[in-house]
Formats: C-alpha cells, sequence, structure tokens
C-alpha cells in the first residue's frame, strides 16, 4: 500500500485537524456525565438554584461547542477524503491509459471500470468515515473507562470484560466478513460487464428477440451478487445486536452491583449515574465503531484492488529501441513474424513475411479468426515484437528511436468506428489539433463524407457519444477522415469500409489507394475491395498462405480463389 501515501502529504493538514477537533468534541462529551453527578450530588442536596442555572448554562456551552467542533472536523476530514481520492482517480486514471494492451486484455475493461469507480469511491467513503470517527471512538471509550475508573474501580472491572468481550467478537466477524466482500467486488465486476455489453449490443438483442436471455442472465449474476451481499451482511449485521446484548447486560450488572455499592454508602447516587451515562457513550461509540470496520474492511479490499493495477508496469513509449537501422526502399518490412498470445496454446501468428513500400497498396484478407487484427496489433506494436522480424522506416529512411515514434508513423482506422460526443470540427482535430478549415473540408471529400456532413449542418453539427446519430457507414467515413487528417506515412484500415456500398467504397479507394508519401495497408473481406491493390497478404488460420497481385492470387491461391468465387456467386445470385 506504499504507492497510497504519497496522496496524504497534500492533505496533512486537515488530516491533522479532523481528528484534533474529534479529540475537543470528545473531551466535552467525557465532561457532561461529571457534571450531571455533581449536579445530583451537591447543587439539588443544597438548593442551590443559582448554581443550577451555572451547571445547566455550562452543559448549553459545551453542547454549543461540541457542534460548531464536530463541523470543522466534517469539513476538514471531508476536504482530506475528497481531495485524496481525486488525486487517487487522476493518478488511476493515467495509469489504466499507460497499461500495455496484454495487461489491459487481463484485468478486463469492466473491472477497470469498477475499480476507477465504485472502488475510489468507497476509499473515499473509508477515509471520511476514518478521520471522523475511528479515532473519536477509542478516545470516547478509553476516556469513559479512564473516568469510570476515577469515580468507582470495583465497578470499572465490568467495563474491562465487556470491552475485551466486544474486540475478540468484532475481530472474529470481521475476518469472516472481508471474504466475502472481496467475493462481492468480483461479482460487481461481472455485473456492469454483463450491463455494459447489453446496453451495447440492444440493437441485436432486439432483432434476434434474446431481451429475455439477457433478462436471465443479468438475473443470475444478480442474484450471486444479492447472496454475497446478503452473506457479509449477516455477519455484518451480527456485530451490533451483539454490541447492544453485551452492554446491556454490564449495564444491568453495574445497576445492580451499584444500587448494592449505595445502599452501603460506598458511592453516592449521581456517580452512578455518571457511571451509566459513561455506559451510555461507549454503547454508542461502539455501534459507530462496527460501522467504521465495516467500512473500512470494504476500503481495504478496493485498495487492494486498485493497488494490482498500479503495480502493473507500465509501457514506457520514450525508452529508446535498442536497434536502428536504415532504409531507402522500403517503408515496412515483415520477416518470419510470429506471435502466440499469453498461456495460449499455439500461435496465433506464424511465419509471415512481406515488404512495403511508400504509395503502395497492402490488402490483407482471410476468413474470420485467420490473424488479420492481430497482425495491425503487432504492426502498431501493441504486443511486443523481435526487432528483426519487424523493421519499421520513417520517410527519412530511419527506423524509430522509441515506442511513441513507432506509433506515430501510423493513423488506424479499427473495426468499431470510434466517435466522441461533441462536434464534427472536434472529432476531427483528434487527428491533427492544428488542421486548418481547408485541410478538415479536404479530408472529408476524400473520405467520401463531404456531401452529409453539409446536410448535417457542417463542422459544427452535433455528435453523441459513440456516434449515435450517425449511420454506420457516416461513422466509418468520419474516422477515416479523422486518419486522413493525420498524415502518418502508413493508413491502416482494418474492415473500416465494411458499412459502405460498392460505389462509395470504389470511390473512397480512389481517392486514397495511391497517395504518393503513404502506404495504406486495408485489411477486407470483399476480394474486390482489394483488387487494386499492389499487393494482398492471404491469411489461413494464423498462416500465410499467399501473397501476390488479385490477379497472381486467382492462379495460385486455393483459399483466395474459394473467397472469391464465393462472394462472387452471392452476387449473381442476388442479381438472379
Amino acid at each position: 500500500m506504499q504507492p497510497f501515501l504519497k496522496y496524504v502529504r497534500g492533505y496533512v493538514k486537515e488530516a491533522i485537524l479532523a481528528p484534533l477537533f474529534k479529540l475537543l468534541e470528545a473531551c466535552f462529551e467525557l465532561a457532561v456525565p461529571l457534571i450531571i453527578a455533581f449536579i445530583i450530588d451537591t447543587v439539588i442536596p443544597h438548593s442551590n438554584h443559582s448554581q443550577l442555572v451555572a451547571m445547566i448554562l455550562l452543559l448549553v456551552l459545551l453542547a454549543v461547542i461540541g457542534v460548531i467542533v464536530a463541523v470543522i472536523a466534517q469539513y476538514y476530514s471531508a476536504k482530506a477524503a475528497v481531495g485524496y481520492t481525486k488525486e487517487l482517480t487522476e493518478d488511476l486514471y493515467k495509469k489504466v491509459l499507460s497499461l500495455p494492451k496484454a495487461s489491459r486484455d487481463l484485468l478486463s475493461s469492466d473491472s477497470l471500470l469498477t475499480r476507477l469507480s465504485s472502488d475510489t469511491l468507497q476509499i473515499q467513503t473509508g477515509i471520511n468515515i476514518f478521520l471522523r470517527l475511528f479515532l473519536r471512538a477509542p478516545i470516547i471509550v478509553f476516556g469513559s473507562l479512564i473516568m469510570a475508573f476515577s469515580i468507582s474501580p470495583g465497578l470499572s472491572v465490568y467495563f474491562l470484560m465487556m470491552i475485551a468481550l466486544l474486540f475478540l467478537i468484532v475481530s472474529l466477524v470481521s475476518v469472516m466478513a472481508s471474504k466475502f466482500y472481496a467475493l462481492m467486488r468480483s461479482s460487481l465486476d461481472r455485473l456492469v460487464g454483463q450491463v455494459r455489453e447489453t446496453l451495447t449490443g440492444i440493437r441485436v438483442i432486439r432483432a434476434f428477440g434474446q431481451a429475455l436471455r439477457e433478462i436471465t442472465v443479468f438475473q443470475q449474476l444478480n442474484q450471486i451478487y444479492t447472496r454475497e451481499q446478503l452473506t457479509a451482511g449477516f455477519w455484518s449485521s451480527f456485530l451490533s445486536p451483539a454490541t447492544f446484548f453485551i452492554v446491556n447486560g454490564t449495564l444491568i450488572v453495574l445497576i445492580v452491583q451499584g444500587r448494592l455499592i449505595v445502599g452501603q454508602g460506598l458511592l453516592n447516587q449521581g456517580k452512578l449515574v455518571a457511571l451509566i451515562n459513561y455506559l451510555s457513550q461507549i454503547l454508542v461509540e461502539l455501534v459507530k465503531m462496527v460501522m467504521v470496520i465495516s467500512t473500512l474492511n470494504q476500503s481495504f479490499i478496493s485498495a487492494s484492488r486498485i493497488n494490482e493495477i498500479v503495480e502493473q508496469e507500465s509501457e514506457d513509449i520514450e525508452q529508446p529501441f535498442s536497434y536502428s537501422s536504415i532504409s531507402t526502399d522500403w517503408i515496412l518490412v515483415a520477416q518470419d513474424v510470429s506471435f502466440a498470445y499469453p498461456k495460449a496454446a499455439e500461435n496465433a501468428l506464424t511465419a509471415l513475411s512481406f515488404r512495403a513500400k511508400k504509395g503502395e497498396f497492402l490488402g490483407i484478407i482471410g476468413g474470420t479468426g485467420s490473424g488479420k487484427s492481430t497482425l495491425v496489433d503487432l504492426l502498431l506494436h501493441l504486443y511486443p515484437v523481435e526487432p528483426h522480424h519487424l523493421s519499421l522506416f520513417k520517410p527519412d529512411g530511419h527506423s524509430p528511436v522509441n515506442l511513441k515514434e513507432w506509433r506515430e508513423q501510423f493513423a488506424l482506422v479499427g473495426q468499431q468506428a470510434q466517435l466522441f460526443s461533441g462536434t464534427i470540427r472536434s472529432n476531427l482535430l483528434l487527428g491533427k489539433q492544428s488542421a486548418s478549415e481547408d485541410d478538415l473540408w479536404q479530408v472529408l471529400e476524400m473520405a467520401q463524407a463531404k456531401d452529409f456532413v453539409l446536410e448535417k449542418g457542417g463542422l459544427e453539427a452535433s455528435v453523441e457519444a459513440f456516434g449515435r446519430n450517425f449511420s454506420g457507414g457516416q461513422r466509418q467515413r468520419l474516422t477515416i477522415a479523422r486518419a486522413l487528417l493525420q498524415q502518418a506515412p502508413i493508413l491502416v484500415l482494418d474492415d473500416a469500409t465494411s458499412a459502405l456500398d460498392y460505389l462509395t467504397e470504389r470511390r473512397l479507394l480512389d481517392a486514397i489507394s495511391h497517395l504518393p508519401d503513404r502506404l495504406l495497408i486495408m485489411i477486407s473481406q470483399r476480394t474486390n475491395s482489394l483488387a487494386q491493390a499492389d499487393q494482398i497478404l492471404v491469411l489461413d488460420q494464423g498462416k500465410q498462405v499467399g501473397l501476390g497481385s488479385h490477379e497472381d492470387l486467382l492462379v495460385t491461391c486455393a483459399i483466395y480463389q474459394e473467397i472469391d468465387q464465393s462472394q462472387h456467386g452471392q452476387e449473381v445470385s442476388h442479381e438472379l
């Protein structure tokens, strides 16, 4: 938990003042039973009205001061908790963005989302309660114990026995509850994942009439989460009645024994009332302590989950590569590239070799699961690749010096068109912040998006989250325009034209396929889309089964022939 300590430095003052003011409040409360005992034993028997009024005014003054210091303590504890969590969440968010793809895949986006939101909020709640109550409760409990000893050492033995027994019960229950709180967090990850998946694919779910199935799956996960909550709640709720039972039992013993001692003249009635008041204060604080321990158990579990992310090694995109090379002919060279996912039984890619020049059009095709998107991940160095297997060269002929420079050579348009809430202009400027108005319209025209952008109202037209107010084809063309604006030497279209009709796709490819300063790498399921490519890489189950032009592959590659024939056969039957 060492990384969490650095956030305390900015809130040392608040972390000290909050419990200090709680200490003052506790001292005022501890003084009240003694004042009441003085009133009962001294003021009332002597009918001293002026002194009675003075004592009552003193009690009111202590109450007012207690409220003031309690509010101040609450302010400082809340400020420390919110500020601490704010800095923690910001650093955690940066950490998540800096994680390598393998680590993000291992943790899962659903779990990361829960840790960034629910777990950080739980830590904030734990800090707030800790500063307000966890230090106050021991002060009241042990302060009441000391006061009780000063009044009657004999009766105070029952206080000691009560506190020892409660401490044992609280320890045992906390251990049991912590195990189920950890299970609850894991179940919440799965529940959030199910909800996110359902909301993302709600159109497909409705189209296939699977709403009832999704409801059933959600209910099953929710039942598991509820069962774990109930179990944890059972153990936590056991503390409160156990506390009341033990404290009230002690109260009965105290009253019985106190009556005998008062009858023997060894103790005044006022002091017995003071002992009962101190016992009541202990009861209240122990009940609060039970709540604090339950909350802190959950906070520690949340902290350990966040610590799992913090301990992950970040991806250093500026660390210099240990190799460098120069090429004036090629921009991308792959030689015997192989890759296996962590813990996978076999390779996802095996012995891929190809070369591409600036201004060329490289196509990649293959069946589902053949490794096309995996190859894109390797090209962008999202997974590590040995330098002698994959080489990249900038326009000046030198290889990139670090991972940041490597990725700057690529402009990627993924399978899912990613748009963000804002405007068309703000989404395009993600590709290049300094782009001019003419640059924006130029790339929109190249991406065949100019017409519908004008119809929508121009560059300031609103874009909803995920581009929900645009069709699939419109989203794809906007993301292609954004990638073109980046002007990277290599443009990668990972099945990024699947929602376009053939005519629009043909116009798009005519505009971008042979730009003199760029290499176009296009992954597609359509042989027609890749027909004008300089070379096409054919993949099958992670292996390279063909490399050549469209015409060459129709003669030499059986897999490519099969793909082409199946697509043209579908077109013919459709026309008939």
